[in-house]
């Protein structure tokens, strides 16, 4: 009994990258991705939390930024890279970033004219 029925876009034609790094380093990471690729559909908010150092069971605070996108699949490699590298994840403790399928997602196109994007 689908007559009728709008069924939402199949799975992955969007991806949703979500890059956990140290704080003060988003703004760069949102420039970045807005200069080299034309990418303006993203979120970055600060975080806080309480953790454990695994040698000495001390407890700390830190404070991080989550940045977030979401992109058409076919640049989700490209977009995942740059954030990787802009944010400095590929130092040893310095964050992560994963990416996943979006359901889906609305379209934005960048207004950014084509000579603003280099």
């Amino acid at each position: 009994m689908t007559d009728g029925l709008h069924l939402p876009p199949p799975r992955g034609e969007y991806r949703i990258i979500t890059c956990i790094m140290p704080a003060g380093r988003g703004a760069e990471v949102l420039e970045a991705l807005r200069r080299e690729l034309g990418v303006v559909s993203t979120s970055l908010h600060h975080a806080r939390g309480i953790g454990t150092q695994s040698l000495r069971h001390r407890v700390y605070s830190d404070e991080k930024q989550v940045l977030t996108a979401v992109v058409a699949a076919e640049r989700g490699d490209e977009v995942f890279e740059l954030i990787y590298f802009a944010a400095g994840l590929n130092l040893p403790h310095a964050g992560m970033v994963m990416m996943g399928r979006a359901f889906r997602a609305a379209g934005l196109e960048s207004p950014l004219a084509a000579e603003d994007v280099q």
